[in-house]
């Protein structure tokens, strides 16, 4: 992960763990993802909801009503009032005014509202009277990381003109002049013979976040998630032909027992291991065998025992399951858009 988005991943905790209280959530939330639009939610005192987007010759009204549970603001019975759209998400057949909508949820960050719980929903709604200020920490940051790309650094291989990586050495905020650079942001690296060998991004040194590794013949050899330089999550490995070679997971553990994560952890701690049902294949991509290690599904329920412990065993086994889902969900919408990252 990014050091830059580090800090926002942090001020989004700080917004969560302030509990939101009806009063608080009344007012206007717009969706500044795209500044030709005009994107806002309303919601009023009384219970209802106003929706209203427009762009161009675009324009969807909804209205409904509101009510809060927990930390999720759900909306139901919904109308859409708009009859040009209704014709157009209908495909041009016969429709009716006041056709109800499906129901839906906002998950609350303080002042963003995310259709999803995590908040990696680009369409982020914002309260009214936060928007300016937003906006402006997003473009200054928007010109920061344009200004540090351009800083990029080639590195070479010793005694020679062949170029080993491609990246940015950095000082960490604050640290004194003569510190250590470390790497960080987007890198590549490649073979002495030219060939691209990797690249991921760093942070403070670590590997973080989807790594790519290749063979020399250009063909995918190895994807997968990073966490402080160690493998986690689902991983991939690949012949020199292109075809699917190892597959299974890795857990995140503690030297001596699995421990929870947490933001100081190192490889000098930590360490990762396989878990569950792990698939090999030949060079043709015929499956040769399987190998079960410790239950993924154990591991992450003791792992989540160590987060939780007041909490009881289905708790567990629920947040067990959402956490392997948005994992696995995180990884192959990934995969899924090497194609358009070559």
């Amino acid at each position: 992960m990014k050091p830059y988005k580090i800090l926002v991943v942090i001020s989004l905790i700080f917004f969560t763990a302030c509990a939101p209280n009806r009063e608080s959530l009344i007012g206007k939330y717009y969706n500044v993802e795209d500044e030709k639009a005009v994107h806002y939610v309303d919601f009023k005192e009384d219970g209802t909801f106003f929706h209203y987007y427009k762009k161009d010759t675009v324009q969807r009204s909804h209205s409904g009503e509101w009510f809060l549970e927990e930390n999720k603001i759900n909306i139901y019975d919904w109308e859409e009032y708009s009859y040009e759209y209704l014709k157009i998400i209908s495909g041009m057949g016969e429709v009716k005014f006041g056709s109800k909508l499906a129901n839906q949820i906002f998950w609350i960050s303080g002042s963003y509202l995310n259709t999803t719980p995590d908040g990696s929903n680009p369409g982020s709604y914002i309260k009214e009277e936060d928007v300016a200020e937003i906006v402006a920490g997003r473009k200054a940051e928007e010109r920061r990381w344009d200004n540090y790309l351009k800083d990029k650094d080639t590195f070479y291989y010793p005694n020679s003109k062949i170029i080993k990586a491609i990246g940015i050495l950095s000082d960490e905020p604050g640290a004194d002049l003569n510190a250590k650079k470390q790497k960080n942001y987007d890198w590549k690296h490649f073979y002495p013979t030219g060939e691209i060998e990797s690249k991921g991004e760093y942070s403070l040194d670590n590997k973080e976040g989807i790594w790519k590794f290749y063979h020399k013949n250009g063909q995918l050899k190895e994807l997968g998630a990073f966490q402080d330089s160690l493998k986690v999550g689902p991983w991939e490995s690949y012949h020199e032909n292109g075809n699917l070679k190892e597959k299974g997971v890795y857990v995140y553990i503690k030297k001596g027992g699995i421990d929870e994560i947490s933001e100081n952890s190192s490889s000098k701690y930590y360490l990762t291991k396989k878990r569950g049902v792990w698939n090999y294949y030949d060079a043709s991509g015929k499956l040769v065998r399987t190998k079960e290690f410790l239950s993924r599904e154990k591991a992450y329920d003791s792992l989540l025992h160590v987060w939780n412990k007041d909490e009881d065993k289905e708790y567990i086994i629920s947040q067990r399951n959402e956490y392997i889902q948005k994992e696995d969900r995180y990884y192959n919408d990934y995969k899924a858009s090497l194609n358009a990252k070559k």
